[in-house]
């Protein structure tokens, strides 16, 4: 400790000396024999404060102190502290008051306004001084206190104080001053027995080994030693120098034998501490990693099929909506073409409804603007446009039902010409010719070449051959007819040059029609015949309308639909098709929808829901619908609610549909469906004989299609091809 080192090339340990005073400090005052406070603070130079930065520049310091002439100890303090300062510090580590300290160098006490760098230093700038006490009688002391001491147990054992060294090291710039801290890491090994020898008197001591502190090797981080320089390597046999048995002795004649073919090789693994080694079998830990995670996957597999059930949502609402556009531009186009063209007997109706539509739309305006004998003279005008209107609907009427009467003759034709088939044993189609179908066909080609446009010789030769048929046909009541207007004919073409023989061949046309439709069996009797009270024609029952609210059978069919006014009947069938269709497709049990009409369900529209939608009042009358009130139930009159088409999509999703309508519009409907039940309180003994016939199945379904009832059929729910005999024969016409 009392030794410094100058380090050229090498380092060299040499004992200090302290030089003499090299210059006369009058901060450093001599001890005079009496009053050495007051002679010291008189004599005090302090360099001015202005001048401190410039004359004295920071540095630390390497402080030596001899405690009680022998021992040393070291500590750095910076060159600007005083004296008063450093024994302050020294003070609180020896536990010793400040005022009973003294410091001297060479002989002389330091004033404590005195700084370090005004004192004397030796040549390689280490600052020391003689630490010691006060004497006595100089501190003051009470008689119940005990005199302070300089004790270096304190010093190095409760404080654990490092030890300072400077260094001088010669660099390219010259010498530099370094300052080494000494770490002490020496440990104080207790007493824990032994023995004396009694001839030599010497003691000896069990021995006392200690594992030092734990080696972190961040501590000695730029840190430059010989043990980390060098290492050693130890080498030690553990084991046998080869694999061998081993044999001991048990007793004097039996022998242990110990095989080493159950021996195997223990591998040490990598060193864990208690506390990793907990960290890797903490399973529940664990459990709860494995179940936060599941969780996150089960919530992201949710969010990831929620998305996609959404995107599939609104796709499907787009497509629908995309659907109903054009289906909606499709019915729109289709009466347009049906209006501008019509064909058909509910085509000419829709006309002849529009015509009354317009008619009552003229009578209110002309009710609303003219008076008196105005108003008769434009009632007068609107006759006769209507009139007109509908001389000219029927005109077209006339002019379609005339084009059409050639196809449906040859579509009779052909119904009549072919064969009776059935299905026979292991589904073969039977067909049976007979003599009835024979002659249709016969006589069904020579119809087709009566209406030939052929020469005057062609001509003769057919009628000639026609003659000769006739007579195989005298038991046609209009033989004679008949056969005289084929006579004519061929005396017109033999004696006249020129002739309109038109009007005479479509004469001939309808009786040969009649013949080949005439049949030698007894005609089919139709039952019981009733007369009609507005024709008054005797007609079989099958002629009259039957209606689900009428009381008795009074009116024909014909009468009925003159009798009635003419209505859009293409809206009313739509909106029947909708519903048996739904009907069908929920697979009801009951058959209200099925034994309804068209006439039922105008009544029903007009009549109880009075032609608009309940909700949204919409009066357009082809986006009315009739679906279910409660979709659970069947439906029926008295479970029904009209709607829009759009109404009815979502009035299906309701579960409950009283829990989400106001409570008024509910007594409304339920007001509706008295009104319904009473109109078709018969209804039930009809709907109750076709659900146990099976015969409402059938109702209102294509002729084309070939549907079965819900007993019937397969076991995926579908008909298959093999369950439909007509597949089966086409496969056996192949």
């Amino acid at each position: 400790m009392n030794c410094e080192g100058n380090m050229n090339m090498n380092m060299k340990y040499m004992q200090f000396i302290p030089p003499p005073p090299s210059r006369g400090d009058p901060l450093l005052i001599e001890k005079p024999e009496t009053n050495k406070k007051d002679n010291c603070a008189e004599e005090i130079k302090e360099i001015p404060s202005e001048f401190i930065d410039e004359v004295l520049p920071v540095e630390n310091v390497t402080v030596k102190f001899r405690v009680n002439g022998s021992r040393i100890v070291a500590q750095v303090y910076s060159n600007r502290s005083s004296i008063g300062d450093i024994k302050t510090d020294i003070g609180s580590k020896f536990e010793v008051d400040p005022k009973y300290i003294r410091l001297t160098q060479n002989e002389r006490e330091i004033s404590n306004r005195c700084l370090l760098a005004q004192t004397d230093s030796n040549q390689f700038g280490i600052f020391e001084f003689d630490l010691d006490l006060l004497h006595i009688s100089e501190m003051n002391l009470g008689d119940s206190m005990d005199p302070p001491k300089l004790d270096l147990n304190i010093y190095y054992n409760k404080y654990h104080m490092p030890d300072f060294i400077t260094v001088n090291i010669e660099d390219e710039n010259g010498f530099r001053t370094v300052i080494v801290e000494i770490l002490n890491k020496a440990i104080v090994k207790p007493f824990l027995c032994g023995y004396r020898d009694k001839a030599t008197g010497i003691e000896y001591l069990d021995a006392f080994t200690q594992t030092g502190p734990y080696f972190d090797k961040m501590k000695f981080n730029r840190y430059i030693s010989r043990d980390t320089q060098t290492y050693e390597f130890k080498g030690k046999e553990i084991d046998t120098a080869h694999e061998q048995s081993t044999q001991c002795f048990q007793d004097g004649n039996n022998v242990l034998y110990v095989s080493a073919a159950t021996d195997y090789t223990i591998t040490p693994g990598k060193y864990q501490t208690y506390a990793q080694k907990m960290r890797r079998e903490n399973k529940l830990a664990k459990i709860i990693l494995i179940q936060r995670n599941f969780r996150r996957f089960l919530i992201v597999r949710f969010m990831r099929n929620a998305a996609a059930k959404y995107r599939r949502l609104v796709a499907n609402r787009k497509a629908e909506e995309e659907r109903l556009q054009v289906e909606a531009e499709k019915r729109i186009k289709r009466i347009e073409l049906a209006k501008q063209f019509p064909q058909t007997k509910d085509d000419f109706e829709m006309l002849y409804g529009e015509v009354q539509k317009w008619k009552i739309a003229e009578l209110k305006r002309i009710a609303r603007l003219y008076e008196g004998p105005a108003r008769i003279a434009e009632v007068n005008v609107l006759l006769d446009k209507e009139i007109q209107l509908r001389n000219g609907i029927e005109k077209q009427r006339c002019i379609v039902k005339k084009a059409m009467e050639d196809f449906r003759n040859e579509k009779m034709l052909t119904k009549l010409g072919e064969p009776i088939k059935w299905v026979g044993y292991k589904d073969n189609i039977i067909h049976l010719d007979l003599l009835r179908t024979q002659r249709v066909r016969f006589l069904t080609e020579v119809y087709k070449d009566m209406q030939k446009k052929t020469s005057r010789e062609e001509r003769l030769e057919l009628l000639s051959k026609v003659k000769r048929i006739l007579l195989d046909e005298r038991e046609f009541p209009d033989f004679v007819e008949i056969f005289d207007l084929i006579q004519r004919e061929i005396n017109l073409l033999i004696h006249t040059k020129y002739c309109d023989v038109e009007i005479l061949r479509k004469r001939q046309n309808l009786l040969w029609m009649e013949m080949i439709k005439f049949s030698k069996d007894k005609p089919p009797d139709h039952g019981e015949k009733r007369m009609c009270e507005v024709c008054k024609k005797v007609k079989p029952y099958s002629h009259f309308a039957l209606r689900t609210r009428q009381n008795n059978v009074d009116t024909c069919k014909r009468c009925y639909y003159i009798k009635i006014a003419s209505t859009d009947n293409k809206t009313y069938a739509a909106i029947l098709r909708a519903i048996q269709r739904d009907e069908r497709k929920r697979r009801c049990n009951a058959s209200f929808a099925f034994v309804l009409q068209m006439d039922d369900i105008r009544y029903i529209i007009d009549q109880i829901w009075h032609s608009h939608s309940i909700l949204s009042k919409n009066a357009v009358l082809s986006n009315l619908r009739l679906p279910r009130w409660l979709k659970g139930e069947d439906w029926s009159p008295w479970n029904c609610i009209c709607l829009t088409e759009t109404e009815a999509r979502n009035h299906y999703r309701l579960d409950d549909p009283t829990k989400v309508y106001d409570h008024k519009m509910v007594l409304e409907v339920g007001n509706r469906h008295m009104l319904a039940r009473a109109a078709f309180h018969k209804m039930t003994e009809i709907a109750t004989e076709f659900v146990e016939t099976g015969q409402w199945f059938h109702v209102g379904l294509n002729k084309q299609r070939t549907v079965y009832p819900p007993n019937e059929y397969p076991r995926s729910g579908f008909p298959s091809k093999s369950a439909n005999p007509i597949f089966k024969e086409k496969k056996k016409c192949d």
